[in-house]
């Protein structure tokens, strides 16, 4: 009965840390949040980034490259310390330096609209309205694309957590076939502080700005 019971432990410890390898997201945020409550720092809001279907390429000449386990990630975490805002990156193989952001904007926004963000949802991409069929259920048309870019958010404040995400399809549309959807789902506060924060990622990230400290 006790052998029993150890192989069990041990297959159970087994497969959460084959799981923890291939995604460590969860540990990263958890560690990162603790340094921060450490500062008496307690909002913050930390970005994933996904392309599903696409290929990473490992430049071992790079020290910035990584051999993902898994489906390959970035995350973004931004918090503010003090009258300055900063940006740290993350990835399936640890972390890189933060950077200091010319100006408060993102957490600004967060911390203004945070009750909003908190009970957004981005809508499919629909084609038609809504309908009542004879059965009373109502039915409506959805457009849907494998392998589009995902954004996945974690947001804390001293009294709060909560996450939010959204595929990044669904913020499109197109002249043949509308996306009832696209006005209203760009309207969102959680939709503007993506795009806040994806213009100055894509800035740091052109400017080889990050750099792997682990």
């Amino acid at each position: 009965m006790q052998k029993s019971i150890i192989i069990i432990l041990l297959l159970i410890f087994n497969l959460t840390f084959g799981q923890e390898k291939i995604d460590p997201t969860e540990s990263l945020i958890s560690e990162f949040k603790a340094e921060l409550n450490e500062k008496n720092i307690t909002d913050f809001f930390v970005l994933k980034r996904i392309t599903y279907g696409t290929a990473y390429i490992v430049d071992l000449s790079d020290p910035n490259s990584c051999n993902p386990n898994g489906i390959y990630f970035t995350m973004y975490a931004f918090w503010k310390d003090g009258k300055d805002s900063y940006v740290k990156k993350f990835d399936n193989c640890g972390r890189f330096n933060s950077l200091k952001l010319p100006d408060s904007k993102p957490i600004k926004l967060y911390k203004k609209n945070y009750e909003k963000i908190k009970s957004e949802k981005v809508k499919s991409y629909q084609l038609t309205p809504d309908s009542l069929g004879k059965d009373r259920l109502v039915y409506k048309s959805i457009s849907s694309r494998t392998h589009q870019p995902l954004r996945y958010f974690w947001f804390f404040t001293e009294s709060t957590e909560f996450t939010n995400h959204f595929d990044t399809y669904d913020l499109t549309t197109e002249k043949d076939k509308p996306n009832l959807n696209y006005k209203s789902n760009n309207e969102l506060q959680l939709v503007k502080l993506n795009a806040i924060c994806e213009e100055i990622i894509d800035e740091f990230n052109e400017k080889n700005m990050f750099n792997r400290i682990e």
